[in-house]
């Protein structure tokens, strides 16, 4: 056999979106989406050898509540539907990552001669939960299944992506993390909030315009760049400078799935139109308060550098314009140069979940199957902590290169009580279109880090006065530093 024969390569790839059904007590659950998406990746496959499944949010932790039940063993309850058995079944840890992970997870096992044949599935039926729970209607999604599952917990080895200082000062969605890296990122580029805003602006208008156009997307009707942006009665401020339109759309019913082997039994399956992969890169970072440069991942970084740039065409993770945004500096894009979405970025395509990029695995192997093209796919898991990426071909590589980065360590100290500084970041709190008040990262003159917290009250000279970079100082009541 030669060293082509033993390459990991992508067969099939499927993907589902449906509305939300009329009758919600016997509405179709995260399973039943998987499980047409694998059936149209598997072709003709009845078996695999493994399947690893993409940890649904209603299995990762009470900030994701699922009333509605689930199977115990999600891969085996979705190769059911599919009609397909497997030998194993994987369920993965937490994260955007964990589709890219689980490509060279798979990639391993066949190169070795673990396995032959693997399935990666995934989805989520967010807006039936939702719409059942309005509704008061009660769907029943609870599955026993007896296969046995290898379940790899909520999170990997290592250090946790969350500071308790961030939980001390109620830093919870990660929204509001995002915002902060926003603002600095802004502050740190010399621009304007205006300037800023017309450039989250033209990237988010040229991702809504391939989601239009992209039959599995969740919001398709194009909308501009500057209503995207622009706050209304139907699009408020959610937490500045983001709109409702501007982040990941959660509300969606979407599955997809990827069928892997090495080339060698993939021309004995009598397929050759294949996408090889040829590299993939991971790294974890440390808690976002004490990183060198806040707004900025090294492990992001670590990962794009070398991996990324160069190819044809890109799917850069995209819950928050930041990230992106800062991908772009890194591989050293620019907008209008090549595509940047192959879905339509989780705002417009959607966010289902842990499984978004395994849809833009999908789709970069529709595109370059077969081709000399290249796509890069970059998925991003926790608070810009968990990065992976992937750069997939239809022609074979010289070399594969798997590579996992050891986790970045802390750069910087938090600081003690009462802190005092300059101003870092911040970003205004919005309820129901009001402000309700004001998150802030500081720095103290030696640089350690620090977040504090100021009310409503003050929101107003935030808004009007952006006082970025300004001497600020707090006291400390019951672990919280106030703005004083």
């Amino acid at each position: 056999m030669s060293t082509l024969d033993t390459r990991p390569v992508i067969i099939g790839a499927g993907q589902d979106s449906r509305p939300v059904p009329e009758n919600l007590n016997t509405a179709f659950g995260p399973a039943d989406l998987a499980g047409t998406a694998l059936r149209e990746a598997a072709g003709g496959l009845n078996a695999v050898d493994v399947c690893f499944g993409v940890r649904l949010f209603g299995d990762s932790g009470p900030a994701f509540p699922n009333p509605f039940g689930a199977s115990n063993n999600f891969p085996a309850s979705v190769c059911a539907r599919a009609g397909i058995t497997a030998e194993r079944y994987v369920y993965s840890h937490v994260g955007g990552q964990a589709p890219q992970t689980l490509v060279a997870d798979a990639a391993r096992l066949l190169m070795s001669g673990e396995a032959k044949t693997i399935a990666i599935v995934g989805a989520e039926a967010i807006a039936n939960i939702k719409a059942a729970g309005k509704a008061g209607a009660s769907p029943d999604w609870n599955e026993s299944r007896e296969e046995p599952l290898e379940d790899r917990g909520l999170y990997p080895p290592g250090p946790f992506i969350v500071s308790p200082a961030a939980v001390m000062h109620r830093i919870s969605a990660p929204m509001y993390y995002y915002a902060l890296f926003e603002t600095a990122r802004r502050h740190a580029s010399g621009k304007s909030a205006a300037d800023y805003r017309d450039d989250m602006a033209a990237l988010w208008g040229g991702f809504a315009a391939v989601a239009a156009d992209n039959p599995f997307a969740t919001e398709r009707s194009g909308l501009s760049g500057e209503a995207i942006v622009t706050p209304s009665a139907t699009n408020p401020l959610v937490s500045t400078p983001y709109t409702k339109a501007m982040v990941a759309r959660d509300r969606v019913n979407q599955g997809a799935a990827v069928v892997m082997t090495t080339f060698g039994h993939a021309k004995s399956l009598g397929i050759t139109d294949v996408t090889f992969l040829h590299a993939h890169n991971e790294a974890t970072d440390c808690t976002p308060i004490e990183r060198e440069v806040f707004h900025a991942s090294s492990a992001q970084a670590a990962v794009l550098r070398g991996l990324a740039n160069g190819a044809d065409m890109y799917d850069l993770y995209s819950c928050f314009p930041v990230v992106p945004l800062e991908a772009m500096e890194l591989i050293g894009l620019s907008r209008g140069e090549r595509p940047l979405s192959l879905t339509g970025g989780l705002p417009f395509f959607g966010g289902p979940g842990n499984n978004y990029s395994l849809h833009a695995i999908a789709e970069a192997h529709a595109r370059v199957r077969g081709t000399n093209r290249t796509a890069c796919v970059y998925a991003n898991g926790g608070l810009a902590s968990k990065h992976a990426a992937g750069l997939y071909s239809g022609e074979p590589p010289e070399q594969l290169s798997l590579r996992k980065e050891d986790p970045v360590e802390p750069a910087r100290a938090l600081a003690g009580e009462n802190p005092s500084g300059r101003l870092l970041s911040y970003t205004v709190e919005h309820r129901r279109g009001a402000p309700s008040g004001v998150l802030i990262a500081g720095e103290t003159d030696e640089g350690a880090r620090f977040y504090a917290r100021a009310g409503a009250e003050r929101a107003g000279e935030f808004m009007e006065r952006d006082p970025l970079g300004e001497a600020i100082a707090t006291r400390t009541e019951k672990g919280i530093n106030q703005l004083i």
